[in-house]
């Protein structure tokens, strides 16, 4: 008997715990309402279509990333032979590797030189070594004749490692294209109000 009414008594204050959390889950809900920001309808027409100029934009990043660590294992598999010209190769296709994730992240240039000179060392800390890797790169792309030792390609290779892990990690900044379309909304608003 004695057990019988301990659990009547666990589940009477467990049906009160549960119903005392809902009631504090609404509660908070409800006092949370005025502090959501509310957009205006052309605000939320204009996040709409930043969302969806972006979307695809953003998918490409993902996709680029997803490409670029899979070309970057394949890589790493070629030089485990320690050959000269696998080196040479993967110097060369590392070099590609990052300059298909700068063109993805929309760095403007008509080549990989252009579009470091577009970035700046805030943007990238390994930019010093990256512009080092790629003017060894560019050596051995144009000078068939050129040798360096397998340590040396060795260095590069981590170079364009390094490189290659902070493109990698660097996150996608949605919220300041959101915010330069909004802004370039509104002006565009303004001129067609002051024109009237």
């Amino acid at each position: 008997m004695l057990i019988y009414t301990i659990i009547a008594v666990v589940k009477i204050f467990l049906i009160i715990s549960i119903i005392g959390l809902i009631a504090a889950i609404v509660w908070l809900w409800i006092k949370s309402l005025p502090l959501r920001y509310k957009l205006t309808p052309s605000e939320t027409l204009d996040y709409i279509k930043t969302m969806q100029v972006s979307e695809g934009k953003y998918r490409k990043i993902i996709k680029q990333k997803e490409v670029s660590s899979k070309k970057w294992k394949n890589l790493l598999e070629k030089i485990k032979s320690g050959d000269e010209r696998d080196y040479r190769l993967a110097i060369i296709e590392a070099d590609s590797i990052i300059d298909e994730l700068l063109i993805a992240y929309d760095h403007p240039g008509e080549d990989m030189g252009e579009r470091l000179k577009s970035l700046n060392e805030y943007e990238m800390e390994n930019l010093n070594g990256l512009w080092q890797a790629h003017k060894i790169r560019n050596k051995l792309a144009h000078e068939a004749d050129l040798v360096l030792p397998v340590d040396e390609m060795k260095k590069i290779i981590g170079l364009y490692h390094k490189a290659l892990e902070e493109l990698l990690s660097k996150k996608i900044e949605i919220a300041k294209d959101i915010e330069k379309i909004l802004e370039e909304n509104k002006a565009n608003e303004e001129k067609i109000i002051t024109k009237k």
